[in-house]
């Protein structure tokens, strides 16, 4: 069976996992990696077992062994890279959250539909079969009509550069925030009606954490609490009048059980022994996509992804947190 080549730009933690990940998926392999620094590339390669290393992104976009190059770099540079790659003929996955704004976001996407090559967001919640058969459970009504969301994400992770930095679009939000509009977005399946906010931020100028607020049609609301400043528990709380479901982790889950109205279990849920890492669902999503001449996946649409960018853009708006690349 010949593998399908993945491209690696950026040698970050997030782009080890996700080396490691394919690694062990049958049928696929990292054939190359690059980064800025051709020192770094050469750590990373040797460290995931990966035989071709670039110093630039321009390199990795030119490599013709390469099928889909995954972009793991800081938000700030995920479009501009991600039209060098279509610009040069190769699909791209980019990882969350897509750009720094709306603008950028539907450029590329704009580029792909021209150019006719699959451009996707790697948000993996989308993509993960626990997710999947959540929304299954709460489509079939086994906690009837859902009309409340709760949502905590936190790490400690404030020091991190690409927390703090603006010139890499930092904040909370973007990094974090991103999880939880994804999962009331998939639960809900329509756009809020209405959003009122309020954020604490850095002394950089970058928000730190924030409590959102959002209300749909039929009196459904959804509240999220995220931070950079310390860790959480983060766990979902999905509310029916016939019942409750709990999620373990909203953005890494490994199991949620259901209620019923008098708490008690009704059906509990684990993550499939044969995943890996929970990375690699959606890299055999696009592949397929790739296969089949598709330019978005349907487990998050380019449409879906500029609205959830768009309604990013409306926090940042309202809390005056703007980048400098956004000038």
């Amino acid at each position: 069976m010949i593998n399908f080549k993945i491209g690696i730009m950026g040698a970050g933690h997030i782009a080890g996992t996700v080396a490691d990940t394919i690694g062990k998926l049958d049928a696929f392999e990292v054939s190359a990696v690059a980064s800025r620094s051709v020192v770094k590339a050469e750590e990373f390669a040797k460290a995931h077992n990966i035989e071709t290393y670039y110093g630039s992104y321009e390199a990795l976009a030119s490599d013709p062994d390469v099928e889909l190059i995954y972009i793991a770099t800081p938000h700030a540079f995920h479009a501009e890279q991600a039209k060098m790659c279509l610009n040069a003929g190769k699909p791209v996955l980019v990882e969350k959250a897509f750009s720094y704004d709306a603008k950028t976001t539907e450029e590329v996407f704009k580029l792909a539909e021209e150019k006719h090559l699959f451009c996707g967001e790697a948000m993996w919640i989308r993509f993960m079969p626990i997710y999947k058969l959540l929304c299954t459970v709460i489509r079939d009504g086994m906690i009837g009509h859902v009309n409340h969301i709760a949502m905590s994400l936190g790490y400690d992770i404030k020091t991190k550069e690409r927390i703090g930095e603006p010139s890499l679009a930092g904040g909370a939000l973007l990094d974090l925030g991103v999880y939880p509009i994804n999962v009331m977005s998939m639960i809900y399946g329509m756009a809020p009606k209405g959003v009122s906010s309020t954020c604490v931020k850095l002394n950089t100028g970058m928000d730190a954490q924030e409590n959102l607020h959002f209300h749909f049609n039929q009196a459904q609301t959804a509240d999220a609490f995220v931070t950079v400043m310390y860790d959480m528990d983060n766990r979902c709380f999905i509310y029916g009048d016939a019942g409750m479901i709990e999620v373990d982790n909203i953005n890494n889950p490994k199991e949620f059980t259901v209620y019923t109205a008098k708490r008690e279990v009704r059906l509990s849920a684990k993550i499939p022994e044969t995943q890996i890492s929970g990375y690699e669902y959606e890299f055999i999503a696009a592949r397929d996509a790739i296969i089949t001449g598709k330019t978005e996946c349907p487990e998050i649409t380019h449409a879906e992804s500029v609205r959830i960018m768009k309604l990013m853009d409306s926090l940042r708006e309202a809390w005056q947190i703007k980048f400098p690349m956004e000038a």
